[in-house]
Protein backbone atom coordinates (compact mmCIF):
# COMPACT_ATOMS: atom_id res chain seq x y z
CA UNK A 1 0.00 0.00 0.00
CA UNK A 2 2.79 2.62 0.20
CA UNK A 3 2.39 3.60 -3.33
CA UNK A 4 -0.53 5.09 -2.31
CA UNK A 5 0.37 7.63 0.40
CA UNK A 6 0.98 10.72 -1.19
CA UNK A 7 -2.40 12.03 -1.56
CA UNK A 8 -4.28 15.23 -0.84
CA UNK A 9 -6.91 14.45 2.00
CA UNK A 10 -10.39 15.45 0.02
CA UNK A 11 -12.86 17.95 1.88
CA UNK A 12 -15.00 16.61 4.24
CA UNK A 13 -18.89 16.43 3.99
CA UNK A 14 -21.69 16.26 6.83
CA UNK A 15 -24.79 14.62 7.12
CA UNK A 16 -25.96 11.16 7.00
CA UNK A 17 -24.62 9.20 3.91
CA UNK A 18 -26.27 6.34 2.06
CA UNK A 19 -24.25 4.75 -0.83
CA UNK A 20 -25.52 1.78 -3.22
CA UNK A 21 -24.39 -0.82 -5.69
CA UNK A 22 -27.47 -1.81 -8.59
CA UNK A 23 -27.08 -4.20 -10.69
CA UNK A 24 -29.67 -5.57 -13.58
CA UNK A 25 -30.12 -9.50 -13.24
CA UNK A 26 -29.60 -10.07 -16.84
CA UNK A 27 -27.08 -12.95 -16.33
CA UNK A 28 -23.96 -13.83 -14.25
CA UNK A 29 -21.75 -10.91 -12.91
CA UNK A 30 -18.28 -10.84 -14.55
CA UNK A 31 -15.27 -9.12 -13.11
CA UNK A 32 -15.80 -5.68 -14.55
CA UNK A 33 -19.21 -5.82 -12.52
CA UNK A 34 -17.92 -7.52 -9.12
CA UNK A 35 -14.70 -4.73 -9.24
CA UNK A 36 -17.37 -2.27 -9.60
CA UNK A 37 -19.36 -3.60 -6.63
CA UNK A 38 -16.20 -4.13 -4.69
CA UNK A 39 -15.45 -0.48 -5.01
CA UNK A 40 -19.28 0.67 -4.39
CA UNK A 41 -18.39 -1.22 -0.90
CA UNK A 42 -15.26 0.17 -0.04
CA UNK A 43 -16.98 3.56 -0.51
CA UNK A 44 -20.57 3.36 1.67
CA UNK A 45 -17.78 1.55 4.44
CA UNK A 46 -15.12 3.61 4.45
CA UNK A 47 -17.12 6.48 4.75
CA UNK A 48 -19.84 5.43 7.17
CA UNK A 49 -22.36 5.16 4.99
CA UNK A 50 -25.51 2.66 4.79
CA UNK A 51 -25.23 0.48 1.69
CA UNK A 52 -28.06 -0.73 -0.45
CA UNK A 53 -28.30 -3.40 -2.95
CA UNK A 54 -30.96 -2.51 -5.54
CA UNK A 55 -32.12 -5.13 -8.80
CA UNK A 56 -32.63 -2.83 -11.75
CA UNK A 57 -34.92 -5.47 -13.37
CA UNK A 58 -36.83 -2.94 -15.03
CA UNK A 59 -36.73 -4.20 -18.75
CA UNK A 60 -38.60 -7.72 -17.99
CA UNK A 61 -37.31 -9.25 -21.25
CA UNK A 62 -34.00 -8.52 -20.53
CA UNK A 63 -34.00 -10.41 -17.11
CA UNK A 64 -32.38 -13.78 -16.94
CA UNK A 65 -34.53 -16.16 -14.48
CA UNK A 66 -32.51 -16.96 -11.19
CA UNK A 67 -29.85 -14.30 -12.17
CA UNK A 68 -30.94 -12.08 -9.01
CA UNK A 69 -30.60 -14.77 -6.87
CA UNK A 70 -27.20 -16.08 -7.90
CA UNK A 71 -26.08 -12.04 -7.76
CA UNK A 72 -27.06 -12.35 -4.34
CA UNK A 73 -25.61 -15.69 -3.61
CA UNK A 74 -22.16 -14.17 -5.13
CA UNK A 75 -22.18 -10.93 -3.59
CA UNK A 76 -22.04 -12.36 -0.37
CA UNK A 77 -19.93 -15.01 -0.97
CA UNK A 78 -16.59 -12.33 -1.57
CA UNK A 79 -17.96 -10.67 1.98
CA UNK A 80 -19.84 -7.75 0.23
CA UNK A 81 -22.64 -7.54 2.69
CA UNK A 82 -25.40 -4.54 2.42
CA UNK A 83 -27.68 -2.82 4.97
CA UNK A 84 -30.69 -2.68 2.53
CA UNK A 85 -31.79 -4.80 0.23
CA UNK A 86 -33.26 -8.37 -1.04
CA UNK A 87 -32.28 -11.08 1.13
CA UNK A 88 -30.66 -14.28 0.39
CA UNK A 89 -33.40 -16.49 0.26
CA UNK A 90 -36.23 -14.14 -1.49
CA UNK A 91 -36.50 -10.78 -3.00
CA UNK A 92 -37.85 -7.92 -1.40
CA UNK A 93 -40.46 -5.90 -3.18
CA UNK A 94 -39.00 -2.14 -2.64
CA UNK A 95 -35.54 -3.83 -4.18
CA UNK A 96 -36.32 -4.33 -7.07
CA UNK A 97 -37.66 -1.77 -9.98
CA UNK A 98 -40.01 -4.47 -11.23
CA UNK A 99 -42.02 -3.71 -8.37
CA UNK A 100 -41.82 -0.12 -8.30
CA UNK A 101 -43.16 1.11 -11.05
CA UNK A 102 -46.70 3.34 -9.45
CA UNK A 103 -43.47 5.61 -7.82
CA UNK A 104 -41.80 6.16 -11.63
CA UNK A 105 -45.83 6.94 -12.62
CA UNK A 106 -45.97 9.31 -9.83
CA UNK A 107 -43.07 11.08 -11.03
CA UNK A 108 -43.73 10.93 -14.63
CA UNK A 109 -47.42 12.25 -13.71
CA UNK A 110 -45.56 15.31 -11.23
CA UNK A 111 -43.33 16.50 -14.28
CA UNK A 112 -46.16 16.53 -16.45
CA UNK A 113 -48.20 18.50 -14.17
CA UNK A 114 -45.05 21.35 -14.57
CA UNK A 115 -45.05 20.58 -18.39
CA UNK A 116 -42.04 19.42 -18.46
CA UNK A 117 -43.13 16.16 -20.48
CA UNK A 118 -44.76 15.63 -23.73
CA UNK A 119 -46.43 12.59 -25.94
CA UNK A 120 -44.17 11.62 -29.13
CA UNK A 121 -45.05 9.15 -31.80
CA UNK A 122 -41.93 9.43 -33.34
CA UNK A 123 -40.67 5.77 -34.59
CA UNK A 124 -36.52 5.26 -34.35
CA UNK A 125 -37.05 5.07 -38.36
CA UNK A 126 -38.42 8.55 -37.99
CA UNK A 127 -35.70 9.75 -35.53
CA UNK A 128 -33.21 8.64 -37.88
CA UNK A 129 -34.52 10.64 -41.20
CA UNK A 130 -35.22 13.96 -39.07
CA UNK A 131 -31.93 14.79 -37.23
CA UNK A 132 -29.61 16.63 -39.64
CA UNK A 133 -26.64 16.05 -36.77
CA UNK A 134 -26.31 12.81 -35.20
CA UNK A 135 -24.19 12.93 -32.11
CA UNK A 136 -21.90 10.06 -31.05
CA UNK A 137 -23.79 6.49 -31.82
CA UNK A 138 -27.40 7.76 -31.83
CA UNK A 139 -29.04 10.85 -33.78
CA UNK A 140 -30.45 13.63 -31.45
CA UNK A 141 -33.96 13.88 -30.82
CA UNK A 142 -34.95 17.07 -33.46
CA UNK A 143 -38.26 17.92 -31.04
CA UNK A 144 -40.44 16.60 -34.07
CA UNK A 145 -43.49 16.19 -31.30
CA UNK A 146 -42.21 18.82 -28.58
CA UNK A 147 -45.13 21.36 -29.21
CA UNK A 148 -47.86 19.02 -30.27
CA UNK A 149 -51.62 20.58 -29.60
CA UNK A 150 -52.83 17.93 -27.67
CA UNK A 151 -54.44 17.02 -23.99
CA UNK A 152 -53.42 14.09 -23.09
CA UNK A 153 -51.45 12.94 -20.25
CA UNK A 154 -49.48 9.93 -19.16
CA UNK A 155 -52.74 8.40 -17.39
CA UNK A 156 -54.78 9.03 -20.33
CA UNK A 157 -53.09 8.41 -23.26
CA UNK A 158 -53.88 7.41 -26.70
CA UNK A 159 -52.80 6.18 -29.63
CA UNK A 160 -52.57 7.79 -33.20
CA UNK A 161 -52.25 6.13 -36.25
CA UNK A 162 -52.10 2.58 -34.21
CA UNK A 163 -48.66 3.74 -32.42
CA UNK A 164 -48.88 4.63 -28.40
CA UNK A 165 -46.69 7.42 -27.29
CA UNK A 166 -43.66 7.76 -25.60
CA UNK A 167 -43.03 10.34 -23.05
CA UNK A 168 -40.18 12.80 -23.01
CA UNK A 169 -38.51 14.86 -20.92
CA UNK A 170 -38.28 18.61 -21.95
CA UNK A 171 -34.94 19.93 -21.76
CA UNK A 172 -33.81 23.39 -21.60
CA UNK A 173 -31.18 24.92 -23.63
CA UNK A 174 -28.10 25.19 -20.81
CA UNK A 175 -25.10 23.96 -19.39
CA UNK A 176 -25.36 21.21 -16.63
CA UNK A 177 -22.38 20.48 -14.86
CA UNK A 178 -20.52 18.91 -11.96
CA UNK A 179 -17.73 17.44 -10.27
CA UNK A 180 -17.69 13.95 -9.96
CA UNK A 181 -15.40 12.61 -6.99
CA UNK A 182 -13.14 10.58 -9.32
CA UNK A 183 -13.12 12.23 -12.79
CA UNK A 184 -13.51 15.33 -12.15
CA UNK A 185 -15.26 18.38 -14.12
CA UNK A 186 -17.83 17.10 -16.42
CA UNK A 187 -20.52 19.52 -18.47
CA UNK A 188 -22.82 19.01 -20.87
CA UNK A 189 -25.85 21.10 -22.91
CA UNK A 190 -28.57 18.37 -23.19
CA UNK A 191 -30.24 20.24 -25.78
CA UNK A 192 -27.32 20.17 -27.98
CA UNK A 193 -26.19 16.90 -26.91
CA UNK A 194 -28.92 14.57 -26.21
CA UNK A 195 -31.91 16.41 -27.23
CA UNK A 196 -35.19 15.70 -25.47
CA UNK A 197 -35.05 12.17 -24.03
CA UNK A 198 -37.25 9.60 -23.09
CA UNK A 199 -38.79 8.80 -20.07
CA UNK A 200 -41.64 5.73 -20.67
CA UNK A 201 -41.49 4.13 -24.20
CA UNK A 202 -44.14 3.35 -25.60
CA UNK A 203 -44.48 -0.04 -25.02
CA UNK A 204 -45.10 1.31 -21.34
CA UNK A 205 -41.60 -0.25 -19.58
CA UNK A 206 -40.32 3.34 -17.80
CA UNK A 207 -36.35 4.50 -19.05
CA UNK A 208 -33.51 3.69 -16.77
CA UNK A 209 -33.27 7.62 -16.88
CA UNK A 210 -36.13 8.29 -14.74
CA UNK A 211 -36.00 4.87 -13.01
CA UNK A 212 -32.31 5.26 -11.14
CA UNK A 213 -33.40 8.92 -10.36
CA UNK A 214 -36.94 8.40 -8.50
CA UNK A 215 -35.00 5.18 -6.48
CA UNK A 216 -32.36 6.92 -5.45
CA UNK A 217 -34.30 10.09 -4.21
CA UNK A 218 -36.66 7.94 -2.60
CA UNK A 219 -33.54 5.81 -0.63
CA UNK A 220 -32.00 8.79 -0.47
CA UNK A 221 -29.15 7.64 -1.95
CA UNK A 222 -26.22 10.36 -1.43
CA UNK A 223 -23.62 9.23 -3.27
CA UNK A 224 -23.43 6.95 -6.54
CA UNK A 225 -20.15 4.97 -7.59
CA UNK A 226 -20.81 3.46 -10.76
CA UNK A 227 -18.95 2.87 -13.82
CA UNK A 228 -17.46 5.46 -16.23
CA UNK A 229 -19.92 4.26 -19.02
CA UNK A 230 -22.80 6.13 -17.23
CA UNK A 231 -21.30 9.28 -16.75
CA UNK A 232 -22.56 10.50 -19.95
CA UNK A 233 -26.46 9.99 -18.20
CA UNK A 234 -25.54 12.09 -15.35
CA UNK A 235 -26.38 15.39 -16.65
CA UNK A 236 -29.85 14.15 -17.69
CA UNK A 237 -30.24 12.57 -14.59
CA UNK A 238 -28.95 15.80 -12.42
CA UNK A 239 -31.81 17.51 -15.03
CA UNK A 240 -34.11 15.03 -13.43
CA UNK A 241 -33.48 15.65 -9.65
CA UNK A 242 -33.91 19.40 -9.99
CA UNK A 243 -37.22 19.24 -12.08
CA UNK A 244 -38.57 16.91 -8.67
CA UNK A 245 -37.12 18.95 -6.63
CA UNK A 246 -34.49 16.64 -5.34
CA UNK A 247 -30.96 16.74 -3.73
CA UNK A 248 -28.31 15.97 -6.26
CA UNK A 249 -25.93 12.81 -4.41
CA UNK A 250 -22.08 12.91 -5.28
CA UNK A 251 -21.28 10.64 -8.32
CA UNK A 252 -17.79 8.63 -8.32
CA UNK A 253 -17.54 6.95 -11.86
CA UNK A 254 -14.97 4.39 -12.03
CA UNK A 255 -13.06 2.71 -15.01
CA UNK A 256 -14.15 -0.11 -16.65
CA UNK A 257 -12.13 -3.54 -15.96
CA UNK A 258 -11.08 -4.39 -19.44
CA UNK A 259 -10.10 -8.27 -21.04
CA UNK A 260 -6.79 -9.63 -22.11
CA UNK A 261 -7.62 -7.49 -25.49
CA UNK A 262 -8.16 -4.45 -23.58
CA UNK A 263 -11.94 -4.61 -24.62
CA UNK A 264 -14.70 -4.00 -22.01
CA UNK A 265 -16.17 -6.88 -20.18
CA UNK A 266 -19.47 -8.08 -21.48
CA UNK A 267 -22.06 -10.83 -19.56
CA UNK A 268 -21.34 -12.39 -22.74
CA UNK A 269 -18.32 -13.69 -21.71
CA UNK A 270 -19.15 -16.61 -19.47
CA UNK A 271 -15.65 -17.65 -18.93
CA UNK A 272 -15.04 -14.49 -16.62
CA UNK A 273 -17.93 -14.48 -14.72
CA UNK A 274 -18.10 -14.98 -11.05
CA UNK A 275 -20.35 -18.45 -11.07
CA UNK A 276 -17.72 -20.10 -13.53
CA UNK A 277 -14.55 -18.95 -11.70
CA UNK A 278 -16.35 -20.26 -8.33
CA UNK A 279 -17.25 -23.69 -10.24
CA UNK A 280 -13.99 -23.92 -11.31
CA UNK A 281 -12.92 -23.92 -7.51
CA UNK A 282 -11.43 -19.59 -7.14
CA UNK A 283 -11.19 -18.71 -3.76
CA UNK A 284 -13.33 -15.12 -2.23
CA UNK A 285 -10.01 -13.92 -1.18
CA UNK A 286 -8.08 -14.50 -4.46
CA UNK A 287 -10.90 -12.80 -6.42
CA UNK A 288 -10.82 -9.85 -4.00
CA UNK A 289 -7.10 -9.68 -4.32
CA UNK A 290 -6.92 -9.59 -8.28
CA UNK A 291 -9.80 -7.06 -8.10
CA UNK A 292 -8.49 -4.50 -5.65
CA UNK A 293 -5.10 -5.03 -7.43
CA UNK A 294 -6.60 -3.94 -10.90
CA UNK A 295 -7.40 -0.51 -9.36
CA UNK A 296 -4.12 0.23 -7.40
CA UNK A 297 -5.55 -0.81 -3.71
CA UNK A 298 -2.98 -3.32 -3.21
CA UNK A 299 0.31 -3.29 -3.93
CA UNK A 300 0.70 -6.83 -4.37
CA UNK A 301 -1.51 -9.51 -5.42
CA UNK A 302 -2.06 -11.82 -2.33
CA UNK A 303 -5.35 -12.91 -1.28
CA UNK A 304 -7.16 -11.01 1.22
CA UNK A 305 -10.05 -10.96 2.51
CA UNK A 306 -13.06 -7.73 1.21
CA UNK A 307 -12.58 -6.96 5.34
CA UNK A 308 -9.41 -7.19 5.69
CA UNK A 309 -8.88 -4.93 2.40
CA UNK A 310 -11.08 -2.53 4.13
CA UNK A 311 -9.44 -2.43 7.31
CA UNK A 312 -6.29 -1.24 5.27
CA UNK A 313 -7.71 1.37 3.63
CA UNK A 314 -8.98 5.40 4.24
CA UNK A 315 -11.21 6.90 2.14
CA UNK A 316 -8.72 9.32 1.47
CA UNK A 317 -6.56 6.23 0.33
CA UNK A 318 -9.29 4.76 -1.58
CA UNK A 319 -9.94 8.58 -3.66
CA UNK A 320 -5.92 8.34 -4.41
CA UNK A 321 -5.68 4.69 -5.60
CA UNK A 322 -8.92 4.40 -7.26
CA UNK A 323 -8.34 8.75 -8.53
CA UNK A 324 -5.40 8.00 -9.94
CA UNK A 325 -6.36 4.83 -11.99
CA UNK A 326 -8.94 6.73 -13.94
CA UNK A 327 -7.14 9.54 -14.79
Amino acid sequence: MDDCLDYEKPPESAGVKVSRYAPSPTGPLHLGNLRTALLAWLQARLSGADFILRMEDLDLPRVKAGSAKQIIDDLLWLGLDWDQGPSECAGVDDYYQSQRTDLYQQALLSLYAKGLVYPCYCSRKDIREAASAPHGKLPIYPGTCRNLDNDINPANEQSVNGRMPAWRFKVSDQNIAFTDKLMGEYCQNLQVETGDFVLRRSDGLFAYQLAVVVDDIEMGITDVLRGEDLLDSTCRQIALYQALDAPVPDFWHVGLMQDEQGKRMSKRDDSDSISQLRANGAEAESIISMLAYSCGLLATNQPISAKELLSELSIMKFIFCVQREVS
